[in-house]
């Protein structure tokens, strides 16, 4: 839990620093172009700030649970302010966005920081919070062991070696699924605002190509994780599904509507990406298994 804690930190102050670049570019080139593309990326920060709060169940449940729940709202009301001033739904001189943003930023780390001590109090009283996640050298260090010699498989049993293998390779894939995630929304967009109407069938095309190779990865990694084939369907449709209807809109609306314009539906992309959330629980609940199973070998 103590990783998790500096992980929230980290991608709390890189969503801040994100925020101050945004605001900057806007107040220097106004909300179109590359600015008006980096408009989305605090939404994304965002989203990647909830892994504390996946987290906090069992003894959780009270103190520090609230203090997450507190730290996580504030990043929001952030998000929210920003996109009503940058979008001009209400008006705000943008400099005070920077201002509102340090003290909030402050606030943040300062709960983050309690919550490390808070941590750090009921690790020396020897009572165990959740099961801590590897270290990113652990990690890299295990796949790299993994995709070379696998001794990691060595003397285990064959089902603690289909454990292993399985988890390895659902892991590889959330990893492929980002990737390709990234191109069809990111490069998507940005290629129907830099090439226009010319290209849009070549542009779907390739996202038709992209859209194909993601279903087939995202059915191979439920295969190899879910072991309850119902359940493996109902999560693999829900995500797909959900995934297909927020990259529609996108591709709607940056693909017809506004294709071309130099301007971005922001309120609708933003509902579109709301979409993704599925997918991306998903993977995290992959990404923790992962970090679960190499400990208990590691630990052995």
């Amino acid at each position: 839990m103590g990783s998790k804690i500096n992980n929230l930190l980290l991608l709390n102050v890189l969503f801040y620093l994100n925020n101050f670049i945004l605001i900057l570019l806007t107040i220097n080139f106004g909300l179109k172009d590359f600015t008006a593309f980096c408009f989305f990326s605090p939404f994304v920060f965002v989203l990647f700030t909830t892994s504390i709060l996946e987290s906090t169940k069992g003894k959780l449940l009270g103190h520090l649970r609230k203090i997450a729940i507190v730290d996580f709202l504030l990043r929001c009301i952030v998000v929210v302010t920003n996109f009503l001033v940058i979008s001009e739904l209400i008006f705000l001189p943008l400099y005070y966005l920077i201002v509102i943003g340090i003290i909030f930023m402050c606030v943040n780390v300062y709960l983050e920081w309690k919550m490390s001590k808070h941590l750090s109090t009921l690790s020396d009283q020897n009572i165990s919070i959740d099961q801590e996640v590897l270290t990113k050298r652990e990690k890299d260090d295990l796949c790299d062991d993994f995709a070379s010699n696998q001794s990691i498989l060595k003397f285990k049993t064959p089902d603690e070696k289909e454990e292993i293998r399985n988890i390895y390779f659902s892991t590889f894939s959330v990893g492929y699924s980002y990737v390709l995630i990234m191109l069809l929304i990111g490069v998507g967009i940005l290629a129907f605002e830099l090439l226009g109407e010319k290209y849009r069938l070549l542009i779907l095309f390739i996202a038709f190509l992209l859209l194909g190779i993601y279903f087939y990865l995202t059915n191979k990694k439920f295969a190899l994780f879910f072991k309850d084939r119902q359940q493996r369907k109902k999560i693999n449709l829900r995500d797909n599904l959900t995934f297909s209807i927020g990259l529609s809109i996108i591709y709607i609306l940056q693909g017809y509507v506004h294709i071309g314009t130099g301007t971005f539906n922001f309120l609708g992309i933003f509902f579109a990406t709301m979409f993704l959330i599925p997918t991306i629980k998903t993977n995290h609940l992959i990404r923790e298994e992962f970090h679960k199973i190499n400990k208990k070998y590691i630990d052995k």
